[in-house]
C-alpha cells in the first residue's frame, strides 16, 4: 500500500476516502475502487505510469457486470489536467450508460456505498473495504478493539464476527437490520450489553492457569482450569445476557474427589453473592486463597521444553490443534495415564466392545484399567 509522502496526497485521499492508492514503481500507480461524482458512483482501476500527470494511462471503468477500458484515444482530455481534474470530470466523459433492468439493484448498492462514506470513522473504528467492494470490515472498536464485524456487500449477509458463538447474531440481524447503518448500531450496542460478560472472565484470565480453550478469543463463553492436583473446573456462562442466571461450574477429575467437591459447590453455589466476581465467588466456595496460577515467563519456558513429558499417552503430542491438552486420568493415583478426552473417545470407538463415551459403565483405563471418571466429559464441549 502507498505510503503517504507529502500534502497533496493527504488532500486526495481525504477528497476521495473511497479509493486506494497502490505503489508500483518510481511514479507509478495504480488506484482502484469507488468514486462518488455528480451524484453517481463509478468503480474503477486506474493506471498512471506518472502519477499524478495523465500521460499513458489506462483507465478500467466497471458499466454493468463487466469494465470498459479508456485512454487518451477514446477520452476528451486536456492536455494540462492530471489525476483529480480527470476523476471530477469522468462523469461528463464517459458515454452515457443504456437504461437496464438492473437500475434497482444499482440504486442498492448506491445507497450502501453512500452509507460507507457516513460510517467513515477512524477515531472510532476501522472500515475496510476489499478489492472488489464486495466485503467490508469494521474492527478496531474505541473501547473494544479485539472485536470485528464482517459482511457481504450489498446483501449485508454476515460473514464473521467476534462476539461468543452462543450468541445468533445472523437472526438478530435478520429481524431488526435494514441497513449497513442498523447493522453497525446494533453491533456496537450489543457490545455494550456485552460488557458485563467479558468483565466476568477477567480475574480467572489474569489470575487462573486456563487450560481450555487456547488461544482465549472473544468468541469463546467457558474457561478450564485447574482446582488442584488432577482436578479441574470448568465454567461456563451459557447466556452472556444473563451472567448470574446461567453461570454452570463443572467439577472435572478422579470419581471420588469430584463426588465430595459436588457437595461443597452445590452448598456454595446457594450462597453465591452476586457483589462479587466469579473469580472470588469460586474461592469463596472452595476457601482457597488463590487458584494454581499460571506460570512466569521464564517457568513458562521450561515448561514449553518439558511438554514432550506432558504428552497424550494416545496421540503423544500435548496440545491439539483444536487447543485441547491432555488432562484424562484415571482413578488410581499411581497410573501415569493422561490423555486428550477426544483422543480417549476415539480410542473407545474403536473397540468391538465400546460403549457410549463417558456413560458411568463405558469402561476402563486403557493403561491400568481402573475407573475412568464420568466428568471428563464436559471436555469434550470445551
Amino acid at each position: 500500500m502507498l505510503t503517504v509522502r507529502n500534502n497533496s496526497m493527504w488532500q486526495f485521499i481525504a477528497k476521495f476516502p473511497g479509493l486506494q492508492l497502490e505503489h508500483l514503481k518510481e511514479n507509478a500507480y495504480v488506484i482502484s475502487g469507488v468514486v462518488h461524482i455528480n451524484e453517481k458512483w463509478i468503480r474503477l482501476k486506474l493506471y498512471l505510469p506518472h502519477f499524478p500527470e495523465l500521460h499513458d494511462f489506462q483507465l478500467h471503468v466497471q458499466q454493468h457486470l463487466e469494465y470498459k477500458r479508456y485512454n487518451n484515444s477514446n477520452l476528451q482530455i486536456k492536455e494540462d489536467w492530471q489525476l483529480e481534474d480527470l476523476l471530477t470530470s469522468l462523469v461528463q466523459l464517459l458515454p452515457p450508460a443504456p437504461v437496464s433492468l438492473e437500475t434497482s439493484s444499482i440504486q442498492q448498492k448506491n445507497n450502501i456505498y453512500a452509507e460507507i462514506l457516513e460510517l467513515h470513522k477512524p477515531q472510532e473504528y476501522r472500515l475496510q473495504l476489499d478489492d472488489h467492494c464486495s466485503r467490508i470490515r469494521f474492527s478496531n472498536f474505541a473501547e473494544y478493539e479485539l472485536h470485528y464485524l464482517e459482511l457481504e456487500l450489498p446483501t449485508l449477509r454476515l460473514l464473521e464476527y467476534s462476539l461468543p458463538d452462543c450468541v445468533s447474531l445472523a437472526d438478530m440481524l435478520k429481524s431488526s437490520a435494514r441497513s449497513l447503518t442498523d447493522v453497525l448500531h446494533l453491533y456496537l450496542k450489543l457490545l455494550d450489553e456485552l460488557r458485563p460478560f467479558y468483565d466476568c472472565f477477567v480475574n480467572i484470565d489474569e489470575l487462573c492457569d486456563v487450560l481450555q480453550p487456547s488461544p482465549i478469543t472473544t468468541k469463546h463463553n467457558s474457561r478450564v482450569f485447574p482446582l488442584k492436583e488432577r482436578v479441574y473446573l470448568k465454567v461456563t456462562i451459557a447466556d452472556p445476557f444473563a451472567n448470574h442466571n446461567s453461570i454452570a461450574v463443572q467439577i472435572i477429575g478422579p470419581t471420588e474427589e469430584v463426588a465430595q467437591l459436588r457437595h461443597v459447590l452445590s452448598d456454595g453455589l446457594s450462597n453465591w453473592d452476586a457483589e462479587l466476581d466469579m473469580h472470588k465467588n469460586l474461592l469463596r466456595i472452595f476457601d482457597l486463597c488463590y487458584f494454581p496460577m499460571p506460570a512466569g515467563v521464564e517457568l513458562d519456558q521450561l515448561m514449553e521444553k518439558n511438554e514432550d513429558d506432558q504428552h497424550c499417552n494416545i496421540c503423544y503430542v500435548y496440545r491439539l490443534d483444536t487447543g485441547e491438552v491432555p488432562l484424562v486420568s484415571c482413578d488410581n493415583p499411581r497410573c501415569v495415564l493422561k490423555c486428550h478426552a477426544a483422543c480417549l473417545k476415539e480410542w473407545f470407538d474403536t473397540l468391538i466392545d465400546g460403549k457410549t463415551f463417558l456413560e458411568v459403565s463405558f469402561g476402563l483405563c486403557p493403561f491400568c484399567k481402573a475407573k475412568l471418571s464420568t466428568s471428563f466429559a464436559a471436555l469434550l464441549n470445551t
